[in-house]
């Protein structure tokens, strides 16, 4: 895939506005007389489906905000593992990321949890373990 491929199809949304834009397709399809109910039935099934995708999501949300604060690269709300030269591109929130001194771009996991949910680089943060 290009660059200028993958950049468009990255799309930021959290769980909540998904569930909400769910909710307004529900009533939507129920308000609407040209559905037959076989087809209503067989909308509505997809729709439970999606949510049950979200309930993995936020799952996947709740490890990440988790992980963000274990993790022993995350030194003062950003993440010292990774420099993003091109945060836009891999879908990172311009305000989510902070420039260093160096011009090295760190994520602000404080702002952007989401990009630990699946980190290779975690290391558990070992301070007063012996």
């Amino acid at each position: 895939m290009a660059d200028e491929e993958l950049s468009s199809t990255i799309i930021l949304t959290s769980t909540s506005e998904l569930e909400s834009e769910i909710k307004k397709i529900e009533e939507e399809i129920k308000t609407h007389e040209q559905f037959d109910i076989d087809s209503q039935k067989k909308v509505l099934e997809e729709l439970e489906r999606v949510k049950k995708s979200i309930s993995w999501l936020k799952i996947a949300e709740s490890q990440g905000m988790w992980k963000s604060k274990t993790c022993r690269h995350g030194i003062s709300g950003s993440c010292d593992a990774w420099n993003v030269s091109d945060p836009i591109k891999l879908g990172i929130p311009e305000d989510a990321v902070n420039t260093n001194q160096d011009g090295s771009k760190r994520v602000s996991i404080n702002k952007f949890y989401s990009i630990c949910i699946t980190c290779p680089l975690y290391e558990a943060n070992r301070i007063n373990q012996t």
